[in-house]
């Protein structure tokens, strides 16, 4: 998963999505779709500031993909974490110490989604809000600190 955290951000692909649903959602399916997502990317710092003009859809869609590749597969992964743990808990299979810290573990993966989220909604925000120390016309991109907050979660749930 550390791995499909990387990829979105050394491609430029994590503030494509600029929604966040905790259930997730599908691709876009039609033509009218997809531009739709790609006119709501215009609208932030991202697009304005790299791509204006440069950019067509079918570039938006391959990091479109990415970003959403890497929600769903952290989505999947606490669905097949979470339901079996319930089912065990529920039919007593685990002891009680067991089945807090694995309860715990999920715990910490809801936390990682939500600083996840956290540190993409500051990518949305003019870079100079997070980093105002390096002057303006800086290259947009999220927050250093909450970057780094989400790959310490993420390297926590990982050892």
């Amino acid at each position: 998963m550390i791995a499909l955290g990387g990829y979105p951000r050394l491609s430029g692909s994590g503030l494509s999505m600029t929604d966040w649903r905790i259930q997730g959602r599908s691709l876009p399916l039609t033509q009218e779709a997809w531009e739709k997502e790609f006119e709501e990317y215009k609208r932030y710092p991202e697009y304005q500031r790299l791509h204006a003009g440069k950019m067509e859809l079918e570039e938006f869609k391959r990091i479109y993909f990415v970003e959403w590749f890497h929600r769903m597969w952290g989505r999947g992964a606490g669905i097949y974490f979470a339901l079996p743990l319930a089912y065990f808990v529920v039919r007593r299979i685990l002891r009680p110490q067991l089945a807090l810290r694995l309860t715990g573990l999920l715990g910490l993966g809801f936390s990682q989604a939500f600083v996840g989220w956290w540190m993409v909604r500051s990518g949305f925000d003019p870079p100079e809000k997070h980093t105002p120390t390096l002057g303006a016309h800086q290259r947009p991109r999220v927050s250093p600190y909450r970057l780094a907050s989400h790959w310490t979660a993420a390297l926590t749930l990982y050892c």
